[in-house]
């Protein structure tokens, strides 16, 4: 019985020993194949950074330009603002030397003496347009168009 015992000892040690060295060769294998993934994914992950790199520097450069279009149209404001200014300078500008000019033309309206000064009298601030002129004297328009600039 002994002999009997000890074969089956030892059939049993067999028996666990393979188990153990399957268990092991199936860890190293399974070790083999998550290595092998690990590769795959850091490559596939380079490739997808250089794509991700190259949207990264576009997205800079169209940054970069929209940057500038703001500032230039910042620029093109702050211009427009100016002429405004300028604008409304001149207009004011040219208004005070219109009345000017309508007056030095009623002070010449007043010393002429084939002028008619009984309808500038009778209303002061009325539309020149509407007086009738003699024949022989010229409407402010007239003046206006024969005067030197």
């Amino acid at each position: 019985m002994e002999s009997n015992a000890l074969l089956w000892l030892i059939l049993a040690v067999v028996v666990i020993a393979v188990i153990v060295a399957i268990v092991v060769i199936g860890g190293r294998q399974r070790k083999a194949k998550q290595a092998e993934r690990a590769g795959t994914l850091r490559s596939e992950a380079r490739e997808q950074s250089s794509h991700v790199q190259q949207r990264e520097s576009k997205a800079a450069e169209v940054d970069a330009r929209a940057r500038a279009a703001q500032a230039e149209s910042d620029i093109k404001a702050a211009e427009a603002e100016q002429l405004a200014l300028a604008a409304e300078r001149q207009k004011t500008q040219a208004s005070s030397q219109r009345s000017d000019v309508d007056d030095q033309f009623r002070k010449a309206d007043k010393v002429d003496p084939h002028h008619d000064n009984s309808l500038a009298e009778e209303s002061p601030t009325s539309d020149r347009s509407r007086q009738s002129t003699p024949p022989d004297t010229t409407t402010t328009h007239d003046r206006d168009s024969q005067t030197p600039r």
